[in-house]
Protein backbone atom coordinates (compact mmCIF):
# COMPACT_ATOMS: atom_id res chain seq x y z
CA UNK A 1 0.00 0.00 0.00
CA UNK A 2 1.56 3.36 -1.02
CA UNK A 3 2.06 5.93 1.72
CA UNK A 4 -0.49 8.72 1.31
CA UNK A 5 -1.56 11.34 3.79
CA UNK A 6 -3.57 14.53 4.00
CA UNK A 7 -2.03 15.58 7.31
CA UNK A 8 0.29 13.49 9.55
CA UNK A 9 2.95 10.96 8.54
CA UNK A 10 1.39 7.72 7.27
CA UNK A 11 4.18 5.15 7.78
CA UNK A 12 4.05 2.46 10.48
CA UNK A 13 6.44 -0.06 12.00
CA UNK A 14 5.74 -3.78 12.27
CA UNK A 15 3.86 -5.35 15.15
CA UNK A 16 7.00 -7.33 15.99
CA UNK A 17 8.98 -4.11 16.48
CA UNK A 18 6.08 -2.65 18.50
CA UNK A 19 6.23 -5.65 20.84
CA UNK A 20 9.98 -5.17 21.26
CA UNK A 21 9.40 -1.52 22.13
CA UNK A 22 6.62 -2.51 24.56
CA UNK A 23 8.94 -5.00 26.28
CA UNK A 24 11.36 -2.19 27.08
CA UNK A 25 8.54 -0.19 28.68
CA UNK A 26 7.36 -3.15 30.76
CA UNK A 27 10.61 -3.36 32.76
CA UNK A 28 9.09 -0.94 35.30
CA UNK A 29 6.24 -3.03 36.80
CA UNK A 30 5.62 -0.64 39.71
CA UNK A 31 5.12 2.27 37.31
CA UNK A 32 2.78 0.14 35.19
CA UNK A 33 0.64 -0.71 38.23
CA UNK A 34 0.49 2.95 39.22
CA UNK A 35 -0.67 4.01 35.77
CA UNK A 36 -3.35 1.32 35.81
CA UNK A 37 -4.90 2.96 38.86
CA UNK A 38 -5.24 6.29 37.04
CA UNK A 39 -8.82 7.17 36.00
CA UNK A 40 -7.62 8.93 32.85
CA UNK A 41 -6.42 7.13 29.74
CA UNK A 42 -2.64 7.07 29.35
CA UNK A 43 -0.85 5.95 26.20
CA UNK A 44 2.75 5.94 25.00
CA UNK A 45 3.14 6.61 21.26
CA UNK A 46 6.18 5.92 19.10
CA UNK A 47 7.24 8.33 16.31
CA UNK A 48 4.69 6.69 13.97
CA UNK A 49 1.86 7.50 16.47
CA UNK A 50 1.37 3.81 17.21
CA UNK A 51 0.53 2.70 20.73
CA UNK A 52 3.41 0.98 22.48
CA UNK A 53 1.78 1.05 25.91
CA UNK A 54 -1.63 1.98 27.29
CA UNK A 55 -3.11 1.66 30.77
CA UNK A 56 -6.27 -0.26 31.64
CA UNK A 57 -8.49 2.83 31.35
CA UNK A 58 -7.30 3.32 27.79
CA UNK A 59 -7.93 -0.32 26.86
CA UNK A 60 -11.45 -0.15 28.36
CA UNK A 61 -12.23 3.01 26.40
CA UNK A 62 -11.42 1.08 23.23
CA UNK A 63 -13.61 -1.82 24.27
CA UNK A 64 -10.60 -4.16 24.44
CA UNK A 65 -10.37 -7.19 26.69
CA UNK A 66 -6.58 -6.95 26.90
CA UNK A 67 -4.25 -3.98 26.49
CA UNK A 68 -2.09 -6.20 24.25
CA UNK A 69 -4.78 -5.70 21.58
CA UNK A 70 -4.00 -1.96 21.53
CA UNK A 71 -0.38 -2.42 20.46
CA UNK A 72 0.29 -0.87 17.06
CA UNK A 73 -3.00 1.01 16.90
CA UNK A 74 -3.22 4.76 16.58
CA UNK A 75 -5.45 6.75 18.99
CA UNK A 76 -8.34 7.19 16.54
CA UNK A 77 -8.24 3.50 15.71
CA UNK A 78 -8.40 2.54 19.38
CA UNK A 79 -11.37 4.86 19.93
CA UNK A 80 -13.18 3.71 16.75
CA UNK A 81 -13.23 7.14 15.08
CA UNK A 82 -15.53 6.96 12.05
CA UNK A 83 -12.98 8.83 9.88
CA UNK A 84 -10.31 6.13 10.25
CA UNK A 85 -11.70 4.18 7.31
CA UNK A 86 -11.71 7.20 5.01
CA UNK A 87 -7.93 7.09 4.43
CA UNK A 88 -5.93 3.99 3.43
CA UNK A 89 -3.28 4.68 6.07
CA UNK A 90 -5.66 5.23 8.96
CA UNK A 91 -5.77 7.68 11.84
CA UNK A 92 -4.24 11.08 11.20
CA UNK A 93 -3.89 10.74 7.43
CA UNK A 94 -7.37 11.66 6.12
CA UNK A 95 -8.86 14.98 5.06
CA UNK A 96 -11.02 15.08 8.20
CA UNK A 97 -7.88 14.77 10.34
CA UNK A 98 -6.81 18.30 9.39
CA UNK A 99 -9.52 19.68 11.68
CA UNK A 100 -9.20 16.99 14.37
CA UNK A 101 -8.09 18.44 17.69
CA UNK A 102 -6.31 15.22 18.64
CA UNK A 103 -4.26 15.17 15.43
CA UNK A 104 -3.38 18.85 15.84
CA UNK A 105 -2.17 18.30 19.40
CA UNK A 106 -0.05 15.34 18.26
CA UNK A 107 1.44 17.46 15.47
CA UNK A 108 2.57 20.01 18.06
CA UNK A 109 3.94 17.24 20.26
CA UNK A 110 6.07 15.89 17.43
CA UNK A 111 7.56 19.36 17.11
CA UNK A 112 8.87 18.90 20.66
CA UNK A 113 6.22 20.92 22.49
CA UNK A 114 4.17 19.94 25.52
CA UNK A 115 0.62 20.92 24.61
CA UNK A 116 -2.97 20.44 25.75
CA UNK A 117 -6.11 20.61 23.65
CA UNK A 118 -9.64 19.32 23.12
CA UNK A 119 -11.03 17.11 20.40
CA UNK A 120 -14.39 15.85 19.21
CA UNK A 121 -14.46 12.25 18.06
CA UNK A 122 -17.46 10.48 16.56
CA UNK A 123 -16.99 6.85 17.47
CA UNK A 124 -18.51 3.82 15.80
CA UNK A 125 -18.83 1.06 18.34
CA UNK A 126 -21.04 -2.02 18.24
CA UNK A 127 -22.77 -0.87 15.06
CA UNK A 128 -23.81 2.50 16.49
CA UNK A 129 -22.27 5.95 16.50
CA UNK A 130 -21.61 7.94 19.64
CA UNK A 131 -20.02 11.35 20.03
CA UNK A 132 -17.29 11.99 22.59
CA UNK A 133 -15.27 15.00 23.66
CA UNK A 134 -11.76 14.43 24.98
CA UNK A 135 -9.13 16.61 26.62
CA UNK A 136 -5.67 15.54 25.46
CA UNK A 137 -2.39 16.38 27.19
CA UNK A 138 0.70 15.50 25.13
CA UNK A 139 4.27 15.50 26.48
CA UNK A 140 7.38 14.67 24.42
CA UNK A 141 9.61 12.03 26.04
CA UNK A 142 13.15 12.96 25.15
CA UNK A 143 14.60 9.99 27.08
CA UNK A 144 12.77 7.61 24.74
CA UNK A 145 14.19 9.25 21.66
CA UNK A 146 12.95 11.81 19.18
CA UNK A 147 9.27 11.57 18.39
CA UNK A 148 8.12 9.60 21.46
CA UNK A 149 5.02 11.03 23.16
CA UNK A 150 3.09 10.38 26.34
CA UNK A 151 -0.62 11.13 25.99
CA UNK A 152 -3.04 11.62 28.86
CA UNK A 153 -6.63 11.52 27.63
CA UNK A 154 -9.70 12.48 29.66
CA UNK A 155 -13.28 11.98 28.49
CA UNK A 156 -14.98 15.34 29.13
CA UNK A 157 -18.22 14.54 27.27
CA UNK A 158 -20.39 15.03 30.36
CA UNK A 159 -18.77 18.38 31.13
CA UNK A 160 -19.13 19.63 27.56
CA UNK A 161 -22.73 18.45 27.46
CA UNK A 162 -23.44 20.29 30.71
CA UNK A 163 -21.72 23.41 29.42
CA UNK A 164 -23.82 23.33 26.27
CA UNK A 165 -27.05 22.91 28.22
CA UNK A 166 -26.11 25.71 30.60
CA UNK A 167 -25.38 27.98 27.67
CA UNK A 168 -28.72 27.13 26.09
CA UNK A 169 -30.59 27.77 29.34
CA UNK A 170 -28.70 30.95 30.13
CA UNK A 171 -28.99 32.32 26.60
CA UNK A 172 -31.97 30.99 24.65
CA UNK A 173 -34.38 30.13 27.43
CA UNK A 174 -33.61 33.29 29.41
CA UNK A 175 -34.25 35.34 26.26
CA UNK A 176 -37.68 33.75 25.86
CA UNK A 177 -38.44 34.07 29.58
CA UNK A 178 -37.37 37.73 29.44
CA UNK A 179 -39.77 38.38 26.58
CA UNK A 180 -42.60 36.75 28.55
CA UNK A 181 -41.76 38.85 31.62
CA UNK A 182 -41.62 42.04 29.54
CA UNK A 183 -44.97 41.39 27.90
CA UNK A 184 -46.66 40.64 31.24
CA UNK A 185 -45.24 43.83 32.77
CA UNK A 186 -46.54 45.95 29.89
CA UNK A 187 -49.98 44.31 30.05
CA UNK A 188 -50.19 45.26 33.74
CA UNK A 189 -49.76 48.97 32.99
CA UNK A 190 -53.00 50.94 33.19
CA UNK A 191 -52.28 53.18 30.19
CA UNK A 192 -51.90 50.22 27.81
CA UNK A 193 -54.40 50.56 24.92
CA UNK A 194 -56.52 47.74 23.54
CA UNK A 195 -54.40 47.62 20.38
CA UNK A 196 -51.24 47.41 22.46
CA UNK A 197 -52.80 44.67 24.56
CA UNK A 198 -53.51 42.59 21.44
CA UNK A 199 -49.93 43.00 20.23
CA UNK A 200 -48.54 42.17 23.68
CA UNK A 201 -50.81 39.14 23.96
CA UNK A 202 -49.50 37.85 20.62
CA UNK A 203 -45.92 38.46 21.78
CA UNK A 204 -46.63 36.69 25.08
CA UNK A 205 -48.12 33.71 23.27
CA UNK A 206 -45.24 33.33 20.78
CA UNK A 207 -42.59 33.79 23.49
CA UNK A 208 -44.23 31.24 25.76
CA UNK A 209 -44.48 28.80 22.86
CA UNK A 210 -40.80 29.30 22.03
CA UNK A 211 -39.92 28.73 25.67
CA UNK A 212 -41.82 25.44 25.75
CA UNK A 213 -40.25 24.40 22.41
CA UNK A 214 -36.74 24.99 23.74
CA UNK A 215 -37.38 22.98 26.90
CA UNK A 216 -38.98 20.14 24.94
CA UNK A 217 -36.05 20.12 22.53
CA UNK A 218 -33.51 19.58 25.31
CA UNK A 219 -35.68 17.02 27.07
CA UNK A 220 -36.06 15.06 23.84
CA UNK A 221 -32.33 15.17 23.14
CA UNK A 222 -31.46 13.91 26.63
CA UNK A 223 -33.94 11.04 26.29
CA UNK A 224 -32.54 10.17 22.86
CA UNK A 225 -28.97 10.03 24.14
CA UNK A 226 -30.04 7.77 27.00
CA UNK A 227 -31.93 5.47 24.60
CA UNK A 228 -35.11 6.26 26.53
CA UNK A 229 -37.03 7.81 23.63
CA UNK A 230 -40.07 5.91 22.39
CA UNK A 231 -41.21 6.23 18.78
CA UNK A 232 -44.93 6.63 18.14
CA UNK A 233 -45.60 6.44 14.41
CA UNK A 234 -48.75 7.79 12.80
CA UNK A 235 -49.85 8.86 9.28
CA UNK A 236 -48.67 12.40 8.45
CA UNK A 237 -48.53 14.72 5.46
CA UNK A 238 -45.07 15.98 4.50
CA UNK A 239 -46.22 19.40 3.27
CA UNK A 240 -48.37 20.03 6.34
CA UNK A 241 -45.45 19.21 8.63
CA UNK A 242 -43.10 21.46 6.66
CA UNK A 243 -45.50 24.39 6.69
CA UNK A 244 -46.11 24.09 10.45
CA UNK A 245 -42.38 23.97 11.15
CA UNK A 246 -41.74 26.97 8.90
CA UNK A 247 -44.49 28.97 10.64
CA UNK A 248 -43.16 28.08 14.09
CA UNK A 249 -39.57 28.99 13.15
CA UNK A 250 -40.56 32.57 12.38
CA UNK A 251 -41.00 33.06 16.13
CA UNK A 252 -37.32 32.28 16.85
CA UNK A 253 -35.24 35.26 17.92
CA UNK A 254 -32.73 34.42 15.18
CA UNK A 255 -35.50 34.83 12.57
CA UNK A 256 -35.74 38.61 13.01
CA UNK A 257 -35.09 40.37 9.71
CA UNK A 258 -35.01 37.06 7.82
CA UNK A 259 -37.52 35.14 5.73
CA UNK A 260 -38.57 31.47 5.85
CA UNK A 261 -40.35 30.10 2.78
CA UNK A 262 -41.62 26.71 1.68
CA UNK A 263 -40.39 25.95 -1.84
CA UNK A 264 -42.96 26.04 -4.63
CA UNK A 265 -41.99 22.50 -5.66
CA UNK A 266 -42.63 20.98 -2.21
CA UNK A 267 -44.77 17.87 -2.55
CA UNK A 268 -47.71 16.78 -0.45
CA UNK A 269 -46.90 13.18 0.50
CA UNK A 270 -48.51 10.79 2.94
CA UNK A 271 -46.27 8.58 5.04
CA UNK A 272 -45.89 7.18 8.54
CA UNK A 273 -43.48 8.57 11.12
CA UNK A 274 -43.28 10.05 14.61
CA UNK A 275 -44.75 13.54 14.31
CA UNK A 276 -42.99 14.96 17.38
CA UNK A 277 -39.55 13.75 16.24
CA UNK A 278 -40.08 14.96 12.68
CA UNK A 279 -41.17 18.36 13.97
CA UNK A 280 -38.06 18.61 16.16
CA UNK A 281 -35.80 17.64 13.23
CA UNK A 282 -37.33 20.26 10.93
CA UNK A 283 -37.27 22.98 13.60
CA UNK A 284 -33.61 22.32 14.36
CA UNK A 285 -32.68 22.47 10.67
CA UNK A 286 -34.62 25.71 10.21
CA UNK A 287 -33.14 27.26 13.36
CA UNK A 288 -29.59 26.37 12.28
CA UNK A 289 -30.21 27.83 8.84
CA UNK A 290 -31.64 31.04 10.34
CA UNK A 291 -28.71 31.40 12.74
CA UNK A 292 -26.29 31.00 9.83
CA UNK A 293 -28.12 33.49 7.59
CA UNK A 294 -27.42 37.20 7.41
CA UNK A 295 -30.09 39.81 8.03
CA UNK A 296 -32.29 40.02 4.94
CA UNK A 297 -31.50 36.42 4.01
CA UNK A 298 -33.99 33.74 3.02
CA UNK A 299 -34.21 30.16 4.27
CA UNK A 300 -36.01 27.76 1.90
CA UNK A 301 -37.53 24.44 2.98
CA UNK A 302 -38.90 21.76 0.70
CA UNK A 303 -39.90 18.08 0.58
CA UNK A 304 -39.81 15.66 -2.36
CA UNK A 305 -40.33 11.98 -3.11
CA UNK A 306 -37.01 10.31 -3.98
CA UNK A 307 -37.38 6.62 -4.84
CA UNK A 308 -38.88 4.97 -1.74
CA UNK A 309 -37.95 7.88 0.53
CA UNK A 310 -39.19 11.34 1.40
CA UNK A 311 -36.49 13.99 1.34
CA UNK A 312 -36.79 17.10 3.49
CA UNK A 313 -34.30 19.84 2.59
CA UNK A 314 -33.46 23.21 4.18
CA UNK A 315 -31.28 25.72 2.31
CA UNK A 316 -29.54 28.98 3.21
CA UNK A 317 -26.99 31.08 1.33
CA UNK A 318 -24.11 30.76 3.83
CA UNK A 319 -21.22 28.37 3.12
CA UNK A 320 -19.80 26.14 5.86
CA UNK A 321 -15.98 26.46 6.08
CA UNK A 322 -14.29 23.45 4.51
CA UNK A 323 -12.31 22.73 7.67
CA UNK A 324 -15.54 22.47 9.69
CA UNK A 325 -17.50 20.26 7.29
CA UNK A 326 -16.19 16.85 8.48
CA UNK A 327 -17.28 17.64 12.04
CA UNK A 328 -20.63 19.32 11.47
CA UNK A 329 -22.68 16.48 13.02
CA UNK A 330 -20.50 16.07 16.10
CA UNK A 331 -21.95 16.99 19.45
CA UNK A 332 -20.83 20.40 20.75
CA UNK A 333 -19.04 21.24 17.50
CA UNK A 334 -20.21 24.60 16.22
CA UNK A 335 -19.10 27.54 14.14
CA UNK A 336 -21.37 29.78 16.26
CA UNK A 337 -19.35 29.87 19.48
CA UNK A 338 -19.22 28.32 22.93
CA UNK A 339 -22.06 26.11 24.06
CA UNK A 340 -23.68 25.60 20.66
CA UNK A 341 -23.48 22.68 18.26
CA UNK A 342 -26.38 20.47 19.42
CA UNK A 343 -28.74 21.19 16.51
CA UNK A 344 -27.17 19.19 13.67
CA UNK A 345 -26.04 16.52 16.12
CA UNK A 346 -29.59 16.02 17.39
CA UNK A 347 -30.96 15.95 13.82
CA UNK A 348 -28.65 13.08 12.91
CA UNK A 349 -29.35 11.28 16.20
CA UNK A 350 -33.14 11.53 15.93
CA UNK A 351 -33.42 10.88 12.20
CA UNK A 352 -30.80 8.15 12.00
CA UNK A 353 -31.27 6.21 15.22
CA UNK A 354 -35.01 6.60 15.77
CA UNK A 355 -36.65 7.21 12.38
CA UNK A 356 -34.44 5.01 10.19
CA UNK A 357 -33.36 7.97 8.08
CA UNK A 358 -30.19 9.42 6.62
CA UNK A 359 -28.86 12.98 7.06
CA UNK A 360 -26.25 14.79 4.99
CA UNK A 361 -25.49 18.25 3.60
CA UNK A 362 -24.03 20.05 0.59
CA UNK A 363 -22.12 23.31 0.93
CA UNK A 364 -20.22 25.20 -1.76
CA UNK A 365 -19.40 28.74 -2.83
CA UNK A 366 -22.12 30.21 -5.01
CA UNK A 367 -24.63 27.55 -3.91
CA UNK A 368 -24.90 28.01 -0.16
CA UNK A 369 -25.68 25.15 2.21
CA UNK A 370 -28.48 22.59 2.05
CA UNK A 371 -29.18 19.98 4.70
CA UNK A 372 -31.11 16.89 3.58
CA UNK A 373 -33.01 14.32 5.62
CA UNK A 374 -34.20 11.14 3.87
CA UNK A 375 -36.92 9.24 5.73
CA UNK A 376 -38.52 5.91 4.76
CA UNK A 377 -41.80 6.42 2.95
CA UNK A 378 -43.22 3.09 4.04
Amino acid sequence: MPYKTAFLRPDRVSLQLIREQAARVAVEPLLIRMLDTAPNMVALLNPQRQIVYCNEACARAGGLRDREQALGLRPGELLDCIHVKEAPNGCGTGEACRACGFAQVLAEGYRGRAVKGECLIECESRQRETAHEFEVDVRPLEDGGRGWLCCSIQDISDRKRRDALEQIFFHDIMNHAGAVQGAVSCLAEEETTDDDRRLLTDLLSSSAQALVEEINSQRMLLAAERAELSVQKAPVNSLDQLRMAAATSTGFGCAEGKCVVVGTGAESLRFSTDTALLSRILLNLLKNALEASKRGGTVTATCLAVDDKIRFSVHNDTVIPESAQPHIFQRSFSTKGLGRGLGTYSVKLLAGKYLGGHVWFESAEGQGTTFHVDLPRN
